[in-house]
């Protein structure tokens, strides 16, 4: 089958990247994208302005379909919707669409995160590479990509590595920009550079009702209220920016912790006090550099070393300074959402708010660093519990071994599909071009084993996995899909680290935990780590531990 694709009214480089994304799709699938002259199966893509709020539509016709859509982001996702509803057997067959759609995404933020830290895949791979996810992002309804620029690695952002890291990021947005996606920087609201003054530095001792340190505190954060402090975190904040604001930023996200805060006398609790002290003044900044760009105020980490936090914080976005935040963000662990931020949302005058879930390291240890991990009771309870709270969201992503909970949590925010076994479903099927139930099945069984401990012994590290009860199975069944689909499905990574999974589970459940004791599990744990671009650099949390 030879399909042709052309697009009206979309920027050239847009229309390149979609049909980048589209011939890549179809030659996995033993199809071909070629001339208009030469197609059996002939898609129109058009940017109509008369269309609102991402709608887009899908009309199917003989020999091919024509889709219309709202912006350019819509129009990768009526791209995707369209090949989602076709059929493929991966091996050359195809069933076309035949079912018109007009749809408009529920949520207007549907975002992802990518932490490209600890030299993991966002922060290794080639950006080749790394484009591709942002591709399939956006064939799967995102329209906005976020990052952080972490400023303690760095000296100024003349450090030869600040350059290089701040040229990536740049790309990746870039990428993001082309492909429909509007881009969007977090950063911490007292960040600072490796050199920062060290009088200015902001304090971090369990002191003033902090009962715990504030996670990963650098200490080199500057505190608002020492005299100066505030100008020198809008000094290095205007120096960071410069390297980001020539492209597309929709969104800035203002953030209160990992590191970050600081439990001095005067800026406890933070959340509350140093954290909405400096608001006004980064908005400023944002405003003058950035003025098409809108700050979403984080709560993330509120009240987690200290109290009181939430209650300080929501009376004040009834003021000026929140006058024009669009969002706030949080996030609760399996929905348990405070009482104040429940009560507050409920209020006529609240800001409406995004989330920032948790897709990566649940119950990983390490994440991802045993092939593809799968959360769909995890992000069916948060989901549930949370129903109505939440516009959309960021989820936070470590990389590309928990590719099917991207697709999960962006059919949360775009209501294609509101439960996560639904989802799932449809991603096996289109994904691996398998509509068996089996298959589905064992992938869906793949998170039973998912919950483990790790501890170091004389031997070395031993894994206690809390439920091996379907290892059996799914390891049989992942085993025969591996010989019967088609060779070019099984070898993609969103099919290898599925099956690379099912195998290292036996492996662990037959060697009592020690994966050293299995050549086939090491080896199978090396293969994971070339997926994911691991090198000697990579943090251990985001690699597999082969060899231990």
């Amino acid at each position: 089958m030879i399909f042709s694709l052309r697009t009206q009214n979309i920027p050239k480089e847009s229309a390149a990247a979609m049909a980048r994304a589209l011939d890549r799709i179809l030659t996995l699938r033993g199809l071909t994208l070629a001339g208009r002259d030469e197609a059996e199966y002939a898609v129109t893509v058009t940017l109509d302005g008369a269309l609102r709020d991402d709608r887009y539509l899908i009309s199917p016709r003989a020999g091919g379909a024509d889709l219309r859509a709202a912006s350019l982001s819509a129009c990768f996702a009526a791209l995707g919707k369209l090949l989602r509803l076709c059929t493929f057997d991966g091996k050359g067959g195809f069933t076309p669409a035949v079912q018109a759609v007009d749809f408009t995404p529920k949520d207007p933020v549907r975002g992802m995160y990518f932490a490209t830290h600890f030299h993991n895949f966002y922060h290794n791979a080639p950006l080749e590479e790394v484009c591709t996810v942002i591709e399939d992002l956006a064939l799967r309804g995102a329209n906005s990509l976020l990052v952080w620029f972490d400023m303690h690695h760095y000296r100024s952002m003349k450090d030869p590595a600040a350059v290089a890291h701040a040229a990536r990021l740049r790309a990746i947005l870039a990428y993001a920009n082309t492909v429909g996606m509007g881009g969007a920087l977090t950063m911490l609201s007292n960040e600072g550079f490796a050199e920062s003054p060290a009088h200015l530095r902001a304090e971090w001792a369990v002191q003033n009702g902090y009962f715990a340190t504030p996670d990963s505190h650098y200490h080199v954060e500057i505190c608002p209220n020492r005299e100066g402090g505030v100008e020198e975190i809008l000094r290095a904040r205007r120096e960071m920016l410069e390297a980001f604001c020539d492209l597309r930023i929709d969104y800035v996200v203002y953030w209160p912790y990992d590191q970050g805060g600081c439990t001095c006398e005067k800026c406890a609790p933070w959340g509350a006090v140093g954290f909405t002290k400096l608001l006004p003044h980064f908005k400023a900044l944002i405003r003058e550099m950035m003025p098409h760009t809108r700050v979403i105020v984080s709560g993330w980490y509120f009240d987690r070393f200290t109290s009181g936090e939430w209650e300080g914080f929501l009376p004040q976005t009834g003021g000026e300074t929140f006058s024009d935040v669009p969002y706030l963000m949080s996030f609760f662990f399996r929905g348990e959402v405070p009482p104040a931020v429940r009560a507050y949302a409920d209020t006529p005058a609240a800001i409406p708010q995004v989330s920032f879930p948790e897709i990566s390291m649940y119950s990983c240890t390490p994440w991802g660093g045993y092939g593809a991990s799968l959360l769909t009771d995890f992000l069916e309870q948060t989901n549930c519990a949370t129903e109505g709270l939440y516009r959309g969201g960021y989820p936070y992503s470590e990389g590309i071994f928990e590719d099917a909970n991207k697709f999960i949590q962006l059919s949360y925010f775009t209501g294609e599909f509101p439960h996560a076994a639904d989802a799932l479903r449809e991603y096996v099927r289109f994904e691996f071009c398998c509509n068996d139930e089996e298959l589905f099945e064992a992938i869906r069984r793949t998170e039973t084993a998912l919950a483990r401990k790790r501890n170091r012994t004389e031997e070395g590290i031993v894994v206690h996995m809390q439920d091996t009860s379907d290892i059996e199975w799914v390891h049989r069944t992942v085993e025969r899909y591996n010989a019967s689909l088609p060779p070019a499905i099984t070898a993609s990574p969103k099919f290898r680290l599925f099956y690379l999974r099912a195998v290292i589970d036996r492996e662990l459940m037959i060697h009592s935990g020690y994966a050293r004791r299995s050549a086939l599990a090491t080896e199978a744990m090396r293969e994971i780590n070339r997926i994911y671009f691991a090198d000697e650099r990579t943090n251990p949390w985001v690699m597999a531990p082969a060899g231990l």
